[in-house]
């Protein structure tokens, strides 16, 4: 590709000072594809950056693009590639594993002690992510789908992973009773989630009425609002009511409620990322009821398989994709995923 086209990305300098501005058109090495961007979503990860310049631990130190959600078009592959060719449309794998750590070793790559990870300040020199016109990636980040896949559908693998690796840690949902603390994107993702793998009862508490709506159209059997105290308060009473829970939300008043709602010998799933160093957790209950506390992050060895479970249909998350928009118009919509009774999952939309 002539390194003197003009590649424009979305550039994070600081707190609230994103920029959609020129971006380094990056060389095209021997095992690597030049993508097109079809469509990336905004995260909350992706929100905390560009609010705070942070996210958790990690710290803007110089800027960096945005963006770990996405799918595109192969414009042009290495010569040592195979398996995919100029047009193939692809879905990429934000987090490069190094396959040699201690985790890595014991088939736990999602907690790999070098990983390389798209849009995140984890890594210094920081790893520019997806919310540009094109970028590079090693090949062995994507996965082809058919290029009749709308990338609206597509581009929501990555969440939709987390999801599928939560499932999975929790084990057989046949027949089971789940209740889901947050409906958000994740929460809903798991409620697909948790229909397709066969449970029974799925129960998603939020206190937000869209988002209790929207969840029912992803596969809740039910819903909860948990400003109305008397419902957790009732099924706590009650010892429980729910054989797994697992807390989406990202808030620490969720956690509570979630063990709160499951019954003796259940299991809590801890999925959302709680930004405090100081959580009440009722380890009376968990001790008493025998509850076991599982913590998730991010996902293992499932991408390829949440990408065939939205190609297939058995997950379909365009009740979640509730707002579209140009890359260059990066600021509008951000500010619209911060509007909770819109918006769930925003995407940007490349200009392919």
């Amino acid at each position: 590709m002539n390194q003197s086209v003009s590649i424009m990305g979305a550039m994070l300098h600081g707190p609230e000072d994103l920029r959609y501005e020129q971006v380094r058109a990056e060389p095209l090495g021997a095992d690597e594809l030049r993508i097109r961007l079809g469509a990336a979503g905004i995260c909350g990860s992706d929100q905390h950056y560009f609010r705070h310049a942070r996210m958790g631990s990690f710290m803007l130190k110089a800027p960096f693009v945005l963006g770990h959600e996405m799918s595109g078009d192969v414009i042009e592959a290495g010569p040592d590639v195979a398996g995919f060719a100029p047009g193939d449309r692809v879905v990429v794998d934000p987090a490069l594993t190094c396959g040699s750590c201690p985790s890595c070793r014991a088939g736990r790559a999602n907690l790999c002690h070098n990983v390389q990870f798209m849009g995140s300040a984890s890594h210094d020199p920081h790893l520019d992510g997806g919310y540009r016109d094109s970028f590079v990636v090693k090949a062995v980040r994507c996965v082809k789908v058919p290029a009749e896949t709308p990338h609206k559908i597509i581009a929501l693998t990555e969440p939709l992973s987390i999801a599928v690796h939560a499932v999975e840690r929790a084990g057989a949902l046949l027949g089971r009773d789940v209740v889901i603390t947050g409906g958000g994107t994740i929460g809903c993702l798991i409620a697909a989630t948790a229909r397709a793998a066969g449970a029974a009862r799925i129960c998603v508490s939020d206190p937000s009425q869209f988002r209790r709506d929207t969840a029912l159209k992803m596969g809740a059997t039910d819903v909860i609002d948990p400003m109305r105290r008397e419902a957790v308060e009732t099924l706590d009473a009650a010892g429980g009511a729910f054989d797994i829970g697992f807390e989406a939300s990202g808030n620490a008043a969720g956690l509570n409620d979630c063990v709160r709602m499951i019954s003796r010998g259940g299991k809590a799933v801890l999925v959302g990322m709680i930004p405090t160093m100081e959580c009440t957790v009722p380890f009376n209950h968990m001790t008493t009821r025998e509850i076991d506390l599982v913590s998730t992050f991010r996902q293992n060895a499932v991408f390829a398989r949440s990408a065939s479970m939205l190609v297939d249909g058995r997950i379909d998350p365009r009740p979640i994709v509730t707002g579209s928009y140009r890359l260059a118009d990066l600021r509008e919509a951000f500010a619209a995923s911060f509007e909770s009774e819109r918006h769930i999952k925003v995407l940007l939309l490349g200009a392919g």
